[in-house]
């Protein structure tokens, strides 16, 4: 059986690319309410680092700031990719080739991206064997293992194309998270899909119908903080704050919060280079303002202001 976590990043920014995750453990048949969080207690420190040297996972809001920059992020990923005996990737470029192969290519061709096989990983040097090592024997204990977790990174130039495409922001993100979730959803192979639910919607009866047709689709509930469906033998739920209650969400909070900070620091040093002294930005509306009336100012803002500016 699947348990799958489903998370995006940065769907506010002015500036940089839109990032999702979606992460798959194999548990042992039959478990559906399978929590992650607990059978991995032993390796897995919820929302931060602890005494015991556990794995932090949690909210990517909470374990990224600027004074500790990507560390906890990189280090969770890092240590999980370990466990689970995948390839750690040695630069940016080599993240999306291994995890978003089909938008390495768009991202690299971006003026912006193309050091991408410039910026080594980790960031930080690695020091975390020991809590891999804790991890991977956790998780064979339980039975539980971690496939590859599968990312999507959209440049702000592709992103505002299928905005226009799709008829608005949320067309834009369904399309790009349908694709990620029927590659959980298949028949004969029962899967538990968490998606974190952004806003007050509250109904995704029929989103699912649509995604899935021909299954019989059940909703169980629909209330202000979850929605939860069985669309033919998966179990499907909508879940505010998901990101904080399940293992499997916060790990995909993380990895495509991670990815887009990576983008981010590739991103200002090239415009650095274009315009010495220039502040850089996290890329969210506010500063995102300050920083494109700098490159106006400069004379170096692109003619294509799609290429460059997320429409909101």
């Amino acid at each position: 059986m699947i348990v799958a976590g489903l998370d995006e990043a940065a769907l506010g920014p002015s500036l940089g690319p839109f990032c999702a995750c979606l992460t798959r453990f194999e548990v042992p048949e039959g478990n559906s309410d399978t929590d992650l969080y607990s059978c991995l207690s032993e390796a897995v420190a919820p929302a931060g680092p602890d005494s015991n040297g556990r794995v932090p996972v949690g909210d990517s809001k909470r374990l990224h700031s600027p004074a500790s920059g990507t560390r906890l992020l990189e280090s969770g990923m890092f240590t999980f990719l370990r466990a689970a005996g995948h390839p750690r990737p040695r630069t940016f470029m080599e993240l999306l080739s291994l995890f978003a192969a089909e938008d390495a290519a768009a991202v690299g061709a971006v003026p912006w991206f193309r050091a991408a096989d410039e910026l080594r990983l980790p960031l930080e040097p690695e020091s975390r064997t020991a809590a891999a090592e804790v991890l991977q024997r956790t998780m064979e204990q339980a039975g539980v293992s971690m496939r590859v977790p599968r990312l999507r990174v959209i440049p702000a130039g592709d992103f505002n194309r299928r905005i226009v495409s799709r008829g608005g922001k949320s067309g834009a993100v369904r399309g790009l998270l349908e694709p990620m979730m029927e590659s959980v959803l298949i028949p004969d192979d029962p899967a538990v899909l968490t998606v974190d639910r952004q806003g007050g919607r509250r109904y995704y009866g029929e989103w699912l119908a649509e995604l899935r047709p021909g299954e019989r689709l059940q909703a169980f509930e629909e209330g202000p903080a979850r929605s939860t469906y069985r669309t033919g033998p998966h179990l499907v739920t909508f879940l505010v704050k998901a990101d904080t209650l399940r293992l499997e969400v916060a790990l995909a909070s993380m990895a495509a919060k991670y990815t887009r900070e990576l983008a981010m620091i590739l991103f200002n040093r090239w415009w650095a280079d274009r315009v010495p002294g220039i502040r850089p930005t996290a890329g969210y509306p506010q500063d995102a303002r300050r920083f494109i009336a700098d490159l106006e100012a400069a004379g170096v803002l692109p003619e294509d202001r799609d290429s460059l500016i997320r429409r909101l």
